[in-house]
């Protein structure tokens, strides 16, 4: 993690759009990933949360993970290390689209009325708990990219 990293804490789906309409207008990277590549990343990750149910229990790799969700949580930061799923990782060509589709994708999940469904690593949450989870992941990964405008 570089030193030029972000401090983020985002409070709503409201401030993310912001953030990457700011960040679309000029940035520099200080991670891996371009913007489109990051908001293809995240959009990816987010869409299945609006999937309907019924959905199946928690595994117990799940269960077992909950005190690690509740740091999560607690400290609004994600660990670093974690790797993303293949579905979620980034091709390298990505553009402007990726950025609008990541835009719309959370406002369809802001006004997505629940339930959510399980998250693939920590299962079965309150719907509170999981928009709070996805602002911090989105914390995390759009801290790479520092506005430069």
């Amino acid at each position: 993690m570089s030193d030029e990293r972000r401090q983020l804490n985002y409070a709503s789906e409201d401030d993310v759009i912001a953030d990457v309409e700011r960040l679309r207008r000029g940035h520099r990277k200080v991670g891996n990933w371009s913007l489109p590549q990051t908001c293809h990343h995240l959009a990816a990750t987010l869409r299945p949360r609006m999937q309907p149910g019924p959905f199946p229990p928690d595994t117990p790799e799940q269960e077992a993970r909950k005190p690690a969700l509740q740091q999560v949580l607690a400290t609004a930061r994600l660990p670093g290390g974690i790797e993303a799923p293949p579905f979620a990782v980034p091709p390298p060509d990505l553009d402007d689209p990726a950025i609008d589709s990541f835009v719309e994708t959370l406002t369809q999940f802001k006004n997505f009325p629940g339930p959510c469904a399980p998250h693939r690593v920590f299962g079965h949450m309150p719907d509170a708990d999981m928009r709070r989870l996805n602002l911090i992941h989105c914390a995390h990964h759009l801290s790479n990219l520092v506005p430069t405008t």
